[in-house]
């Protein structure tokens, strides 16, 4: 392949990240809204909603945004939750010190957080888990 095809392939995979991204979110922000809803704790209800997210986004981008039907899940999905909890690291700090700490809007501050972790939850599945 040359480096422009490699350039298209790349964009058309980010493209389809973006739109299970965006699913996930809906996810990821509804859920946690119906756990505050029920009074969970703030943090457990984050780390809740963001890890069945952060599943769903495993099957989607797995087998549509990457198109990897030869790994293995039952090996893949392990690793991929360890490197999203990064993310989820990353999305708690953020829910602790706008939210909590400075009292902000945390349907704001976890739309914040998504955008801050969105390039690494991209990369490094890419890379280091659904590579061919």
């Amino acid at each position: 392949m040359n480096k422009f095809t490699d350039i298209i392939k790349i964009a058309k995979q980010f493209s389809k990240f973006a739109i299970v991204g965006l699913g996930n979110t809906l996810i990821d922000i509804g859920l946690l809204n119906l756990l505050l809803f029920w009074q969970w704790n703030i943090m457990v209800a984050n780390s809740l909603a963001f890890l069945v997210a952060a599943t769903n986004s495993f099957l989607w981008n797995k087998y549509w945004t990457f198109g990897d039907v030869a790994g293995d899940w039952r090996k893949q999905l392990p690793f991929y939750l360890l490197i999203v909890t990064v993310g989820l690291g990353i999305s708690n700090a953020f829910i602790y010190l706008l939210s909590v700490i400075f009292g902000w809007d945390v349907n704001l501050v976890k739309i914040l957080s998504i955008g801050a972790v969105f390039l690494w939850n991209f990369l490094a599945p890419k890379f280091l888990i659904f590579r061919k």
